[in-house]
């Protein structure tokens, strides 16, 4: 790992309409893979990247949440920022960056509570540089679920296209290293989409760069995902996990 202390922030106040039928009144990070939550799998990848501590973005039932794991899990640290009500990708982060203590040069790696990425913090530290955010893009052949990634040969996001069927190309994997630095550049607004309401806007400062992923990526957000990360992790397919 780098010479910085690193705080990992997981959002985790969705409300999960999509899963509605196995979540079973649970907040999507706690639905069930191979007998533990889809959280605890977050927590021992983070823990293998060397993070100590992780603040949670909780909101939708998160006294389910807070009930299971406490302030602690294995090495990992635990705290939570509560919503009283929703405020969007990215008014979660701003609430996180405003009531919870961070130093002033620590990273932060932000993740969302429904996808699970094999990432390589030390990479991310590296290819950050002076870069404001680094966002982890992965290549996939079909971009239509997710927006495709415009990436200039100094690796620095200089699009965001539209969701397109049949379109190969990269993706936001949705993991972010950045510095708390990011609050003096967030909307001044208490509910905004973190992707629409500020990436897109950030484009124009040439301050957003790319981190290619090499590892897994699996957003469980739609039920067919959320079955085949099951049926991998069940049996023993992820590597960095075993």
């Amino acid at each position: 790992m780098g010479n910085t202390t690193t705080t990992a922030i997981i959002l985790c106040g969705g409300l999960g309409t999509r899963l509605s039928s196995i979540t079973n009144n649970k907040p999507k990070p706690m639905v069930n893979v191979a007998g533990v939550p889809f959280l605890e799998h977050q927590f021992d990848y983070l823990i293998s990247q060397g993070v100590s501590r992780v603040v949670l973005a909780v909101s939708h039932l998160k006294e389910c949440i807070i009930h299971h794991f406490g302030d602690q899990y294995r090495s990992l640290h635990i705290e939570y920022i509560a919503e009283a009500s929703p405020l969007g990708t990215g008014g979660a982060i701003k609430n996180v960056l405003l009531n919870a203590s961070f130093q002033p040069n620590e990273s932060i790696v932000i993740l969302n509570g429904d996808t699970f990425v094999e990432f390589n913090l030390s990479k991310l530290e590296q290819d950050k540089t002076d870069k404001l955010l680094i966002i982890a893009a992965k290549a996939i052949d079909d971009t239509a679920r997710y927006g495709k990634l415009t990436i200039d040969n100094d690796m620095l996001v200089t699009g965001f296209q539209e969701k397109k069927a049949g379109s190969k190309g990269y993706i936001n994997a949705g993991v972010y290293l950045t510095q708390p630095e990011l609050l003096t550049k967030l909307p001044k607004l208490d509910c905004f989409s973190f992707e629409e309401d500020f990436l897109h806007h950030e484009l124009a400062h040439q301050t957003i760069g790319a981190s290619i992923l090499d590892g897994f990526f699996i957003d469980i957000g739609i039920p067919e995902d959320y079955y085949t990360f099951c049926d991998l992790m069940g049996s023993g397919q992820i590597q960095c996990l075993s």
